[in-house]
This record gives C-alpha cells, sequence and structure tokens, in this order.
C-alpha cells in the first residue's frame, strides 16, 4: 500500500536529512582486524545507528 508512495518518501527524507529536520547517527569503526568486535559490540547495543567499519584509506 506505501509503493507507490516510495519516490515522493525518499525525496522528502533526503530534503530533510539536507535541511538537518532529519538526522542520522552512524558508528565508525577503524580496521577491518576489529571487525569482531564491533560486531559484538553492535549485538550489545554500544553502536549508534549504522555500524561501518572502515576498512582503508582512500589514495
Amino acid at each position: 500500500e506505501w509503493h507507490d508512495r516510495w519516490v515522493e518518501a525518499t525525496r522528502q527524507l533526503g530534503s530533510w536529512v539536507q535541511d538537518g529536520r532529519l538526522k542520522y547517527r552512524e558508528s565508525v569503526g577503524i580496521g577491518l582486524e576489529n571487525a569482531p568486535e564491533y560486531f559484538r559490540g553492535m549485538l550489545k547495543g554500544k553502536n549508534f545507528g549504522k555500524q561501518l567499519i572502515k576498512v582503508a584509506d582512500e589514495d
């Protein structure tokens, strides 16, 4: 029942993020070798929003 409004919703949500009216949170861990630690923390609720892992610096 909401599929027909998907495009409208993503536009509106994107606009709110750009305006600062909608904020998202993410936790960023450093190093693939630390992934198990971050995963355990995620299962225990220690992260905020999305749990990301930065694998390598961009060159």
